[in-house]
């Protein structure tokens, strides 16, 4: 286990990052991942009161949550400092002897398919469950990350699957040190932090196993299912359009960031950009282009990168002209190149931003920090998420020519579609319809996809803060 420290408020904070998720769950137990997460906080051998560790943290000023992704899974709580050293105690037993009695299994099962229910009906989510349910068949995208009642609790002579004993199986297999990193946050000393992390979570289980590994499941989307024009009706009443390309995982690339220059490019607001034009024609409100970087966004087996934009009235009846824009507007870049001007006007915004962030709440800090842990070398700790490093052409030359418009598939929102769509994805009941690609458009972003001059890349921006080494900014 790593540990890394900071002492910048007077909330403490710890946060425990587990390298494994929902990828890792047992094909007949979708949701044992996100169940676990409840399950060990429901007592320990050392404090076994069921509630006992809210109990203390309510008492004394904090609070606890916990999230499961597809390849982690992050437990964090604050506390008044004078509780700091009681607290981790007491924390650190849901990974050293966690008592999850069988007896909680029913009402902890009815937590979980409480937040399913709760999830059901935002946009969001429906949209990634259906974006899920395109990947190759067996690939872990596909799996049902959340659970419900209906896959963790199964009744006698339904299946014979004992979901407590797989439980404890899952946490003996995958809640071990050696995939755990932890930050902690105190106005304590670091030799005393230091102490009380030694004394108390050296008697986690080592298991010694191999971490789990999904890096051999490469191009999970490239299959017939992809590229495609899928129209949903969605809950909220909104026209929306999202084009999507998988490219191989982008982890390793972190210190030049090839999707976060694309992103800012795409995203651009001003003359030239993509959302300027669609105003000027009244067809989008607003866009967003990039990566999430959540587990979903980017995980060892690909990278999603995604153009959303919410469309007028008048933008849904031409949203195939609104795509046509899009894949010009990459075309320019493609054929511009990278451009060391303005990856270095965008390093700069991203340097002034890191060095002169407000501070972040302590309980937020430590989750993102445990998080990178898993991510980065120990020198790009604090800083492996957001700063872009150096200017590597080739890295984002090859981002770029992916991002073609036969590797896009494409999103389509809107009340319109009911009515017509009479599919159902699975666990989110979202209904959607798919469809070929027109021959019309697909012809001429094949072979006719010409520069449209209203399309540019933006000017030079003078007025960027320059960073110098007293820390001071210079105009």
């Amino acid at each position: 286990m790593d540990l890394i420290t900071a002492t910048v408020s007077s909330q403490a904070a710890a946060a425990l990052c587990i390298g494994v998720g929902s990828f890792s769950d047992p094909d007949d137990l979708p949701g044992l991942a996100h169940f676990l997460e409840h399950m060990v906080f429901m007592g320990s051998e050392k404090y076994p009161a069921e509630n006992d560790f809210d109990a203390f943290l309510k008492k004394h000023g904090g609070s606890d949550n916990a999230s499961t992704d597809c390849e982690r899974t992050i437990f964090q709580f604050d506390v008044h400092k004078k509780y700091f050293r009681e607290a981790l105690d007491r924390w650190a037993q849901f990974f050293i002897c966690p008592l999850m009695i069988e007896d909680a299994v029913d009402r902890e099962v009815e937590a979980v398919d409480s937040e399913y229910q709760l999830a059901r009906p935002s946009d969001s989510h429906r949209k990634e469950m259906l974006f899920g349910s395109l990947a190759k068949p067996g690939h872990p995208m596909g799996k049902f990350c959340w659970g419900n009642a209906q896959t963790l609790k199964h009744e006698p002579g339904e299946k014979l699957i004992n979901t407590y004993e797989r439980l404890r199986d899952f946490w003996r297999r995958y809640y071990s040190a050696h995939y755990m990193t932890l930050a902690v946050q105190s106005r304590e000393s670091l030799d005393t932090l230091e102490e009380w992390v030694r004394d108390i979570f050296i008697k986690i289980p080592n298991n010694g196993e191999p971490r789990p590994n999904f890096s051999h499941l490469q191009q999970p989307f490239d299959t017939p299912a992809f590229h495609k024009l899928y129209r949903v009706v969605p809950v909220r009443k909104v026209h929306a359009l999202t084009i999507s390309w998988a490219v191989p995982p982008q982890g390793k690339n972190y210190r030049v960031k090839p999707l976060h220059y694309i992103s800012w490019l795409i995203g651009h607001e001003g003359a030239g950009s993509i959302l300027s034009l669609l105003r000027k024609k009244c067809w989008a409100l607003a866009l967003f282009g990039g990566n999430s970087e959540t587990g979903f966004d980017q995980n060892s087996t690909y990278s999603i990168f995604s153009v959303s934009i919410t469309l007028t009235d008048q933008g849904y009846q031409n949203f195939y002209q609104v795509v046509h824009l899009v894949f010009q507007y990459l075309k320019m870049l493609q054929t511009q190149g990278p451009q060391q001007r303005i990856y270095e006007e965008i390093q700069k915004i991203e340097d002034n931003e890191f060095h002169y962030q407000e501070q972040t709440d302590p309980i937020e800090f430590v989750e993102n920090i445990c998080e990178n842990m898993q991510l980065f070398p120990k020198q790009d700790f604090l800083t492996g998420d957001q700063l872009m490093f150096h200017y590597d052409p080739q890295v984002i030359e090859t981002a770029l020519s992916l991002l073609t418009p036969l590797r896009a598939n494409l999103l389509l929102l809107s009340p319109e579609n009911e009515g017509h769509c009479p599919l159902r994805e699975k666990w989110f009941g979202t209904s959607y319809n798919y469809e070929i690609i027109p021959e019309e458009w697909a012809q001429r972003w094949e072979s006719d996809l010409k520069l449209n001059p209203d399309l540019h890349l933006p000017a030079e921006n003078l007025f960027i803060g320059q960073l110098d080494l007293s820390r001071k900014i210079i105009l």
